[in-house]
């Protein structure tokens, strides 16, 4: 949506731009007219490229409004990743088995970590939590499921309300117990 200082931007550019054109073919008839197309032309096109651009930025916010928030990527291959009321982020096992071939089957992670796995709606797509991944992954030795941890840690994890909540501890002052 377009803010209310562009609208009366755009009006004002193309009020000028028709003022300009009338008060040319007044003054001076066909040559005013031939005269002021120019200057109509500079306003008004500054309006059709702002359209156009506003128009892309609609367009595209539109269209990613699906994934808004929950798009996430590691070497092109899309991960899709949903954050719950605590503030935990949930992975489909079903993405990750893309990067990472030799993940457990969903039974056997539903045995390894109950409690940090659930299936969709669907009951179809298996979730895991990104720390119980982590936890899973810190015993990992090849070098693409390292650097697959890390991906997780920096873009996902660390990020997440729940582990900034879990950062947010104070420690107690020293001056706390001297009264």
């Amino acid at each position: 949506m377009l803010h209310a200082n562009t609208m009366k931007s755009a009006a004002l550019c193309i009020a000028l731009a028709i003022g300009s054109l009338i008060v040319g073919g007044y003054l001076a008839g066909l040559l005013g007219i031939v005269l002021a197309a120019p200057l109509a032309g500079a306003l008004v096109s500054r309006v059709l490229i702002d359209g156009f651009t506003g128009g892309y930025r609609a367009m595209r916010a539109h269209a990613y409004a699906s994934v808004q928030g929950r798009h996430y990527a590691y070497k092109s291959i899309s991960i899709s990743i949903k954050e719950d009321e605590d503030g935990h982020r949930w992975l489909r096992v079903k993405d990750i088995r893309r990067v990472l071939r030799h993940l457990p089957k969903d039974a056997t992670l539903g045995r390894i970590e109950p409690e940090r796995t659930s299936s969709g709606p669907d009951g179809k797509s298996m979730h895991i939590r990104a720390d119980a991944l982590l936890h899973w992954l810190s015993k990992a030795q090849s070098s693409e499921s390292i650097r697959f941890k890390l991906w997780i840690e920096r873009t996902v994890h660390f990020p997440s309300s729940a582990a900034i909540s879990d950062r947010a501890f104070v420690a107690p002052s020293l001056n706390d117990g001297a009264d």
